[in-house]
């Protein structure tokens, strides 16, 4: 019996081959998945891996894609595409499948009069993505937001107060190389709020938001801002004296003022441009391949490096590569 059977025998959900991934991403960019499912539930996803596993082929359980660059050559594995985007909102929380979209979590606190999603509005992506990636803007963050996750680990389904999280900078532990857990589903803990004033703020965010967006092809922003020590950023202010005062009291320096800083606003390579709107951002203008975005990442890299003695990391994920 060969793979694909054996995928197959485990769940309804049709199994394809050769599936292109551009299509499963914000970057539209990515070759072939060597398998593809759309898994309708946390049992099939459940079962899928635990074939995967015995059958020794690697797999990746992808939400929305906004945070991903597939390889222009694909994945030489299962991809397993989440379909479940289930809601419950109980007193002050919400429970919510790994699949569902962030933006639909905070239109529930809206509506329920709950506050603490503010910060999210606008982006884009799962709820199990954000996780993943401790996603966070204006000020909050889902370390700052989550109360509980439930997650399968090594077969049993088990829940994880924020603190088992391990949440840092952009970062959790379930983005680390080693770790195989499957998010299930996240629990926000919020608060009753004015419904007026938490609209309000949503408003000025998504306001914030329009003002930088290219409206073409991105992942968002590419590379993590740059933490500094007190004693390093005092030692960058005087360095840099055009640097805006708002960099010291976070001890932060976005990404995208580094980038900018370097001339690089609009440069382009293949398909691929850094955003004029937003220098952190780097855009598909209509044919980027994964291999011009990584060209471009390289130069950004090099080239900050080498103005500011600084090393940007990368927030977005590389698979197939």
């Amino acid at each position: 019996m060969d793979t694909l059977i054996k995928l197959r025998s485990v769940v309804l959900s049709p199994i394809k081959e050769g599936e292109m991934l551009a299509s499963y991403t914000s970057f539209k960019i990515g070759g072939p998945a060597k398998y593809f499912c759309i898994a309708n539930s946390n049992d099939d996803i459940a079962k899928l891996v635990a074939m995967s596993t015995k059958l020794k082929l690697p797999y990746l359980i992808l939400g929305s894609g906004t945070n991903i660059l597939f390889s222009d050559a694909g994945f030489d594995g299962l991809v397993i595409k989440i379909n479940d985007s289930k809601i419950k909102n109980k007193d002050e929380k919400l429970e919510c499948s790994a699949g569902s979209l962030l933006s639909k979590a905070v239109g529930e606190a809206l509506g329920s009069s709950l506050s603490g999603l503010e910060w999210a509005m606008g982006i884009p992506g799962t709820v199990g993505g954000a996780l993943c990636n401790n996603a966070g803007a204006y000020g909050g963050d889902m370390a700052g937001s989550v109360e509980e996750v439930e997650i399968i680990r090594d077969n049993k389904v088990k829940k994880l107060s924020n603190k088992k999280c391990e949440f840092s900078y952009r970062s959790s532990v379930f983005k680390q190389d080693d770790n195989h857990d499957i998010i299930l589903s996240v629990t926000f803990a919020l608060k009753r709020g004015d419904k007026k004033a938490i609209k309000t703020k949503m408003d000025e965010i998504i306001a914030q938001r329009n003002q930088k967006d290219d409206k073409q092809p991105s992942a968002g922003s590419v590379f993590k801002n740059i933490k500094l020590s007190k004693e390093e950023i005092k030692e960058f202010a005087v360095k840099y004296p055009d640097m805006p005062e708002s960099f010291t009291t976070y001890s932060t320096i976005p990404a995208a003022w580094l980038i900018e800083r370097c001339g690089l606003k609009g440069k382009k390579i293949g398909g691929a441009m850094i955003s004029e709107k937003h220098s952190g951002r780097i855009i598909n203008t209509g044919d980027a391949t994964a291999e011009d975005i990584i060209m471009l990442i390289s130069i950004i890299k090099q080239k900050v490096r080498l103005k500011f003695n600084l090393q940007l990391m990368e927030e977005i994920q590389y698979r197939g590569f």
